[in-house]
């Protein structure tokens, strides 16, 4: 199926309705969590969001467009623990484990899991949804996590430290093997408790790798304050 691209001028009149747009990326949303990659296309996110291909250019350019906002809004609610907190080590640390069980709970459930399995099979019919997902999902939260770090070393909360490659050794913890097992279908899916204690081991692992030496640490509290993006 071949993806619609164009992309239409600016029209002049009302501004575009909160509420269709809100439909239309739950739509697309559905579609590509359930419906495959083959299904994709601005007349199918059109039909399922219940407006016109009209109403859908008014708001996007092109499909990948629409896709983007599928993929932001998902970032943005995983990543929202990591928003405005501040940085101090306590703080800190129940960032950490909030975002982790909320991006670890998306990862091993079966929407992105089957998402996951479409794409392996699919990718030749949209090439360009891969590179999309990986920029603006795997990339860009990675990058989030590496700023939060950033902040903290810069109020004194942890030492120096390459904060990207933490961020994705942090990440790469929390998958751990099943990200592969899961995949194939050859591992049980964590519950809760599992996920919670690899989280917290894996958090309290990097937080006291990165830690100040005791001397240097006193009074660090008292000179961090409220990260502000």
């Amino acid at each position: 199926m071949t993806t619609a691209m164009t992309t239409l001028a600016p029209r002049r009149g009302r501004p575009p309705d909160a509420a269709k747009r809100a439909a239309i990326i739950a739509a697309a949303r559905a579609l590509l969590f359930r419906g495959g990659v083959a299904r994709l296309s601005i007349e199918a996110v059109a039909r399922a969001a219940g407006v016109s291909k009209v109403t859908v250019y008014a708001h996007f350019s092109d499909l990948p467009g629409v896709m983007r906002a599928v993929i932001l809004a998902q970032r943005n609610m995983m990543t929202a623990a990591l928003e405005g907190l501040p940085t101090a080590p306590a703080a800190l640390r129940q960032a950490l484990l909030t975002f982790g069980m909320s991006l670890m709970t998306f990862l091993t459930g079966d929407e992105f899991l089957n998402l996951q399995r479409l794409l392996a099979s699919q990718a030749g019919q949209q090439p360009w949804l891969g590179q999309l997902l990986y920029q603006e999902g795997a990339e860009a939260t990675r990058t989030k996590l590496a700023e939060l770090l950033a902040a903290a070393v810069e109020c004194g909360a942890l030492r120096a430290h390459d904060t990207a490659q933490a961020a994705e050794q942090l990440l790469g913890m929390w998958q751990g093997f099943q990200a592969t097992g899961l995949l194939i279908g050859g591992c049980p899916r964590p519950s809760s408790e599992v996920l919670q204690t690899r989280i917290e081991a894996s958090v309290d692992l990097m937080l006291t790798a990165l830690a100040h030496p005791p001397a240097a640490s006193a009074g660090i509290a008292h000179s961090c304050r409220n990260r502000v993006d």
